[in-house]
């Protein structure tokens, strides 16, 4: 909490840059994101104590529910973080429970409110070759170092291993 707070106090509202971002980008002509309507904070600062959003409901099945995931579903997938993406935004967790299958296609929902990197980026696309097997095809910045962190962590796991810190 205290992080939190701190952090806070450093950066814009996380959930008001939300809805500054889904406005922006729905304004760009991209409808597959949920709306935002309302948001009501009690603050100290800037940092949200507790917070109210009115979030757009969508009629349709939630990608959780098939058993089995078609190409032609798969490839909306990738097209839809990649259109995000383009237009400066990030899902931030691309998982079946963030996506709806409705009657005007597939929509995304819980997108993220932070600041869009080329991290951020290669995190969506790892998570969609993760949870899809959906390849990532852009090998940049954010690819490389989100790799290169993923190895570094599992070399100080087996050091830690090796001198008895840590259990298998």
């Amino acid at each position: 909490m205290t992080e939190r707070f701190l952090k806070s106090c450093i950066k814009k509202d996380y959930y008001e840059n939300l809805i500054y971002q889904t406005d922006r980008v729905r304004g760009e002509g991209i409808q597959s994101i949920n709306d935002y309507f309302l948001l009501a904070e009690r603050k100290t600062l800037n940092f949200a104590h507790y917070y109210i959003m009115l979030i757009e409901y969508i009629e349709g099945v939630g990608l959780n529910e098939y058993l089995e995931i078609s190409e032609d579903l798969k490839d909306q997938l990738s097209e839809s973080i990649k259109e995000l993406h383009q237009h400066g935004m990030v899902s931030g967790d691309p998982h079946k429970g963030n996506f709806i299958v409705s009657e005007k296609g597939l929509r995304l929902i819980d997108l993220s409110g932070k600041k869009t990197t080329a991290v951020l980026k290669a995190k969506d696309r790892i998570d969609l070759e993760r949870h899809y097997n959906i390849k990532n095809e852009l090998k940049d910045f954010g690819y490389t170092y989100l790799i290169f962190k993923k190895k570094i962590k599992k070399v100080i796991r087996d050091v830690k291993v090796k001198l008895g810190l840590k259990s298998k």
